[in-house]
């Protein structure tokens, strides 16, 4: 017996979870008395809190579930997308420090302390708020899909339409194999593309799915949007200790399953394509070297300007528990996402005739897979491990909505006044998030576009942090240019049809076949390609044609095999300039457009910052200008009281450190390492080259 996909013992476990989950937060609601409790917790997170308020945040069941659904589409190449932070587990373990000192709520304040100014940090507000509700919509999106996957409609069940758009995608799915191999005939090849259109505007599907998006998001929304809104970031934080150990779980369950089902480890590596295997990608794909190079240069600018920044830090007693839980998290995640790719392999080598959308492949390998009960814990670990990432970033947005888009306008209220705004806003990104998801088809597009717009404030928060001569003029211009480069025209410009359907913006690069080396399959022995299987051959295979300035162009018409094309997504305004600059797009790879699109996102702004701010002068006192950097220098004491007193005798004497500076009698504020900053280092150094050889190896061992 099963209602609406799910036997009862997995409706049970499902509903157990969320009225826990409810309960705490009703709990907590009677301790939240200040902002700084709602928002912050008091700052008062030990190293375990803080650690699993840091691992939940991070490792979301999204990240689990676009992880194994770029591993399933671009092989372990697109899995830099959710790995690459492991490089920056060393600047984590000086960023956290650097924000806990900072003694700020939100990081909008930093603007406001440093440049004396109110705009900049709405500005901040806007767009950060902004960019975290495509983040919350991306969540919203995959936890759709995987559910839809793992409540799947018996053929008898379904509608004639229904029927209709899973035959269609049958016969999309055996052209597309035809098309790789060259051996498509004319008739056959105008087929392929208009059902390739009708695939690319999600039209077709594999299969139906008793989960409907309304009854989803509303009983989803229902839940994450109490136990937040009652317990505040104490909520987020007690709760994610349950989410954390669900993470864990669900994390690694389905490996043992899918070994079983593929038929042992050396069935599992026959199955998987040798160029899903290239850690580095290839030229020919997205993710290469080159590319992921410059995601990494993204990276680490963007997430310095990161909204979340001061909440994950700031809540710690103290820096050096804000710094241990920050890398302690940012590393388990890197080691999850190798568990999460490996499962994408795993859907690859068991249904990659039938998935039809690679988003889909986590819910489909939980719903073939596992049986009563083990289907109800997976869902209870990815609602545990989503709402352990919505709930922080709601209550942090909460907190920019009211301190700087609210407050100025409504001024001398009670402090209950403000936490229950809060409480509304956190209840409006919910539902804003919901829009994002309804209106996005692609994660993968939208995950791409990310670090582009983190660098936004990123570049800006960097050189706050270490440069006194950065000016507030060359900021505003940095954020204006940038945001409307980088944030406004790449989705304002296709609202136009003119835009959307001109010929040049629907370029696409040049269709290219490549040669590669790989592994015989039983198929290239029958034909004589070579002797034994596993055997290293050279084969030939079908590159097709990828778009330029758009994530995706299709035929406007897909019934019409001659209509013109149309642009789908983001329009890359990167490019764009990357165009003017005399770049011969058409003729270059995948790979080598990614890593222009970053390169040019990473650069762009301090060629505003820099020249701008040597060019100009605030007339902020310099005696507020030191005291942002000696505060900034100075140790957080676990005792409030002591701390508070620290800070004033730096207050008092803003030279207190310059004997730490590595450049004295300059701008640059650089300090000396400590010995705690050198062991830190050398640890985090050491685990990402610990998790990088073990992903190596895994991949040897694939291979």
């Amino acid at each position: 017996m099963e209602v609406l996909g799910f036997h009862p013992v997995d409706l049970l476990i499902i509903l157990l979870y969320l009225f826990a989950i409810t309960y705490i937060g009703q709990k907590l609601y009677k301790k939240i008395h200040t902002e700084e409790d709602f928002f912050l917790a008091g700052r008062s997170f030990n190293k375990w809190l803080q650690y699993f308020l840091n691992m939940g945040t991070l490792s979301d069941a999204n990240s689990a579930i676009r992880t194994a659904s770029f591993a399933f589409e671009k092989g372990l190449g697109g899995v830099w997308l959710m790995l690459i932070g492991v490089f920056t587990g060393p600047y984590h373990w000086f960023m956290a420090g650097w924000f806990r000192r900072v003694r700020l709520v939100t990081m909008a304040e930093l603007f406001e302390e440093r440049f004396k100014s109110k705009v900049l940090p709405t500005f901040y507000a806007l767009i950060s708020i902004w960019l975290s509700i495509l983040i919350i919509g991306i969540g919203y999106k995959a936890s759709l899909r995987t559910f839809q996957a793992m409540t799947i409609k018996p053929p008898k069940q379904c509608t004639p339409a229904e029927k209709r758009k899973v035959e269609l995608y049958e016969r999309y799915r055996h052209l597309r194999q035809l098309y790789k191999t060259e051996e498509l005939s004319p008739e056959q090849t105008s087929e392929y593309e208009l059902l390739d259109a009708l695939y690319k505007k999600g039209q077709i599907s594999s299969f139906t799915s008793f989960t409907k998006p309304f009854w989803f998001y509303l009983i989803y929304t229902v839940f994450i949007a109490f136990y937040v809104m009652m317990g505040g970031f104490k909520a987020a934080a007690v709760t994610d200790i349950i989410q954390g150990f669900l993470i864990l779980f669900f994390s690694f369950m389905l490996i043992p399953f899918s070994l079983v089902a593929v038929g042992g480890w050396s069935e599992f590596t026959q199955r998987i394509p040798d160029h899903m295997l290239f850690v580095f990608g290839c030229t020919s794909e997205e993710f290469a070297w080159n590319s992921i190079a410059a995601l990494m240069v993204a990276t680490i600018i963007g997430i310095t300007g990161h909204q979340g920044n001061m909440a994950l830090n700031g809540s710690a007693r103290d820096e050096l528990t804000a710094r241990i839980a920050n890398i302690g998290g940012a590393y388990t995640k890197r080691i999850l996402t190798i568990a999460w790719a490996l499962c994408g392999l795993f859907a690859y080598a068991l249904y990659s005739d039938s998935i039809s959308d690679p988003d889909m492949a986590w819910g489909v390998l939980s719903h073939n897979l596992l049986g009563p009960g083990l289907r109800g814990l997976m869902v209870a670990g990815i609602l545990a491990a989503n709402m352990s990432t919505l709930d922080a970033v709601c209550v942090y947005l909460s907190a920019l909505f009211v301190r700087h888009l609210y407050k100025p306008f409504v001024k001398n209220k009670s402090t209950r006044h403000y936490i229950n705004v809060s409480r509304l806003a956190i209840l409006c990104f919910l539902l804003l998030g919901i829009y994002v998801s309804v209106t996005t088809f692609s994660i993968i597009h939208l995950v791409k576009a990310l670090p582009s717009l983190n660098i936004i404030f990123g570049a800006p928060v960097l050189l706050l942090l270490f440069w006194k001569r950065l000016t507030r003029t060359a900021v505003y211009a940095e954020v204006i240019v940038c945001s409307i480069v980088l944030a406004v025209l790449p989705h304002l410009l296709p609202c136009f049809e003119t835009v959307k359907h001109s010929p040049f913006f629907s370029q696409r690069t040049q269709e290219q076949t490549v040669v590669r080396s790989v592994h015989a399959s039983q198929e290239d022995v029958r034909q004589g390609l070579a002797e034994e299987v596993g055997q290293s051959i050279r084969k030939p295979v079908r590159i097709p044609p990828a778009g330029i300035y758009y994530d995706t162009i299709a035929l406007m018409n897909p019934d019409d095999p001659e209509s013109p094309y149309e642009g789908i997504g983001r329009l890359h305004t990167e490019l764009i300039l990357a165009h003017s600059l005399g770049f011969n797009l058409p003729s270059m790879t995948p790979s080598a457009l990614l890593t222009l699109r970053y390169l040019i996102a990473a650069i762009l702004p301090f060629v505003f910052l820099i020249p701008i701010s040597l060019l100009t002068r605030d007339k902020i006192p310099q005696a507020d200008i030191a005291r942002f950097y000696v505060r900034l220098k100075t140790p957080v004491h676990p005792d409030p009281l002591k701390d508070a007193e620290e800070v004033q005798k730096s207050y008092a004497d803003p030279a207190r450190f310059d004997h730490l500076k590595l450049f004295p009698r300059s701008n640059w504020e650089f300090c000396k390492w400590t010995r705690t900053d050198t062991i830190g280092f050398v640890v985090s150094v050491c685990i990402t080259g610990g998790i990088l050889l073990f992903f190596w190896g895994l991949i040897q061992l694939i291979a």
